[in-house]
Order: C-alpha cells, then sequence, then structure tokens
C-alpha cells in the first residue's frame, strides 16, 4: 500500500510537469497577446471560460495515465486479498462471486477520482485573473507554474488532488474487498489493525490492537456519532477512522476469537 502511495506521487508529479508545459506553450500563446501583454477582451475570456483544450488534456493524458495507475494497483489489492482469504478455503463459485463485485465497486472508487472541477477552477481563475489585468505572459507563465507544480513547501494541484482522495481510495478500496470476503467466509469478528503512531486520533487509539465482532464495529456508525477526522456519512467498515485513516480490519473466524478472547459475545451475524 505504502510503495503504491509513492508511486502515486511520483506519477501525479509527472503529470504536473506535462500539464504545466501544455498550458504555458500552448494554450497561452492561443490567446490574444499583444507585446508580451493579454489582452482584456471577450475571446479571451470566452476561450479560458471554456478551457475546452485544458479539459481534453486533462481527460485524455492526465486522467488517462492516473487511471492506469490506479486499475493496476486496484488489481493487486484484490489478487493479494484473494491470495490471504484462500486459506479459508473459498469455493471457486464463491471467489467468482466475490471479484465480480469488486469490479463493480472498483468503478464506484473510480468514479470518485476524476472529478478535475477544483483542478480546472483554479488554473481558470488564474487565466481569468491574467487576461482582466492584461498581465504580461512572463509573470503569468510563473503563477501558472507554481500552481501547477507546486513549489518546495506545497504540492501542486494534481498531487494535492490526488494526495487528499487517492490514498484514501487505496485504502478504502482494499476494506471492501476485504469486507466482501469476511461476510460470505463467515468471519464476524475482527482486530483493529494497524498500530498507534504520534498523530492517531482518539477513535483509533482506543480500539487499535482490540478484537470486536460484527455488531460492535456496525455500531460505530452511530455511536459515537462524530469524532475528530470522521468523514461525513462515514462507513466504518469501509471508511474506519476517517480521512487519512491507516487502520484496517483483520477479519477472523468465532473459533479463533473465542481463543483469544473467552468472554467474546458471539455475532448474530454467524452462520452456524
Amino acid at each position: 500500500m505504502r510503495r503504491a502511495e509513492s508511486g502515486l506521487m511520483d506519477l501525479a508529479k509527472a503529470m504536473q510537469r506535462k500539464l504545466n508545459s501544455f498550458v504555458l506553450k500552448t494554450f497561452v500563446p492561443s490567446l490574444d497577446i499583444r507585446n508580451n501583454q493579454l489582452v482584456n477582451n471577450a475571446k479571451n475570456l470566452r476561450k479560458v471560460n471554456a478551457a475546452s483544450s485544458i479539459k481534453r488534456f486533462m481527460k485524455n493524458v492526465v486522467n488517462a495515465n492516473m487511471f492506469k495507475y490506479y486499475n493496476k494497483k486496484f488489481t493487486t489489492v484484490e489478487k493479494i486479498s484473494l491470495e490471504y482469504n484462500n486459506s479459508f478455503d473459498p469455493s471457486p463459485t464463491l471467489e467468482k462471486n466475490i471479484m465480480g463485485r469488486a469490479q463493480i465497486e472498483k468503478e464506484g472508487f473510480f468514479n470518485d477520482l476524476f472529478d478535475n472541477n477544483d483542478i480546472l477552477k483554479k488554473m481558470q481563475n488564474s487565466l481569468r485573473n491574467g487576461v482582466i489585468t492584461e498581465q504580461i505572459t512572463n509573470e503569468l507563465n510563473s503563477v501558472l507554474t507554481k500552481q501547477i507544480e507546486g513549489t518546495p513547501d506545497k504540492l501542486g494541484i494534481v498531487a494535492s488532488y490526488h494526495y487528499q482522495n487517492g490514498y484514501d481510495e487505496f485504502q478504502s478500496y482494499s476494506r471492501s474487498i476485504d469486507e466482501q470476503f469476511s461476510k460470505q467466509l463467515n468471519l464476524n469478528y475482527a482486530f483493529y489493525a494497524g498500530g498507534v503512531i504520534s498523530d492517531t486520533r482518539d477513535f483509533c487509539r482506543r480500539r487499535s490492537g482490540k478484537l470486536f465482532n460484527r455488531e460492535t464495529i456496525e455500531s460505530w456508525n452511530y455511536v459515537p456519532a462524530n469524532w475528530s477526522g470522521r468523514k461525513e456519512n462515514n462507513n466504518i467498515l469501509i471508511d474506519m477512522g476517517g480521512w487519512n485513516c491507516r487502520h484496517d480490519f483483520d477479519w477472523i473466524s468465532w473459533e479463533l476469537a473465542k481463543r483469544v478472547d473467552p468472554d467474546m459475545q458471539r455475532s448474530k451475524y454467524d452462520n452456524v
């Protein structure tokens, strides 16, 4: 998971460089420019407001490459989950059903990863301001480069977007696959796994390393109803502690749960 996240940032930064090059070398020169200054006219404003060529570049170059990366890593998550859960001897039919659902789930996760409105708006605002103020092109290019590629202490617009969204999607997708396996393999007890670090939120700190049954875990969707870092409509089984949560549920059987904790209450979800 950590390697996937590191690779994601490397690719996002490479896409930023390509995007910046396109905007500076193709889009900006296509605007009306006089004496190295943008012209404040209706034609330029219409072009900036439409940003058609930038949208196409985002879709056909930036998003296409990012999609391939996510698809590769999500597929790896599926394979690893399948290898782990094979120890419980799921039937071929069960595996097919789970992985088929995973493909549907994957498309759902992808849908959350490629909304470029925020990225586009930031560039349009800079370009629009440049037109209105008749900015010198070199100054505008400098502003755009800092915005698109970032600075030593600030991520660029593509990396920032995927840092905020991609990391959580990797984790959530992995938990979603595990959740599908756990239900169909009759595993209704889980360790709150992942350990504790200096900035672990209190919600996770109090549960880390402990064993719970499924209904106790599900109750956290409602009690407590809120905590620091909780996502809106947080699904505890998929989102766990909320934004940027690095914890997972390690699902186990009733037999193992009872050995670990003799006082464990049997889950109502068990097929007995």
